[in-house]
């Protein structure tokens, strides 16, 4: 920032000693505008204007209003030369990837919202019964790899001990109920049998 401001104060300074050494008046503030101008155009100008952007407060000092943004991104958007822009940026893997990034947590808050709006979860029910849908699901159910990953989490999950506790449970109860059918029926056996 010093080196532009640097700059700027030598061409005022310069463009006043100009006119007042030669007995001519001060330049107007047209003409000190198209000095100023010319020198940013110069590549020392344009160097200084690229180091001002590199760093990191000068960045934080310039704040961009919102509505500004949204109407140069949405200008942007629909000129052919923006949509030639985007397509060009987005075939860039490293920048889909921070652009991802620094949207994940907004895509993520909006899509949970979706999932409680019934009109959503509709079109998504109707869209998983399609036979399309239906056909790849079924499809997919018969690859090995799919098949290899639900033994693996069924595997996963039987080695839990609050499933093993489970499963106990259920072995013991169904092993209680045996028992008491096969009492009930000894005991009606022998009733019928004195």
């Amino acid at each position: 920032m010093s080196r532009v401001l640097s700059l700027i104060l030598c061409a005022a300074l310069l463009s006043g000693l100009v006119g007042c050494g030669s007995g001519q008046e001060q330049p107007t503030y047209q003409e000190n505008k198209k000095m100023v101008l010319d020198l940013l155009k110069t590549d020392e100008g344009k160097d200084t204007i690229r180091d001002l952007l590199k760093d990191s407060e000068m960045r934080q000092a310039i704040v961009l209003d919102d509505p500004i943004v949204r109407k140069t991104i949405v200008q942007t958007l629909t000129t052919e030369q923006g949509q030639k822009l985007w397509k060009q940026l987005f075939s860039d893997p490293d920048f889909s990837e921070q652009l991802a990034k620094t949207m994940e947590s907004e895509n993520e808050k909006l899509l949970k919202q979706m999932m409680k709006d019934p009109g959503y979860q509709g079109m998504m029910m109707d869209i998983l019964k399609t036979p399309e849908m239906q056909q790849q699901y079924l499809s997919l159910l018969k690859t090995k790899p799919f098949r290899g990953q639900i033994e693996q989490t069924i595997s996963e999950l039987m080695a839990t001990p609050l499933y093993k506790k489970r499963l106990a449970n259920a072995i013991i109860a169904a092993l209680k109920k045996e028992q008491e059918k096969s009492e009930s029926q000894q005991n009606s056996e022998s009733q019928e049998n004195p």
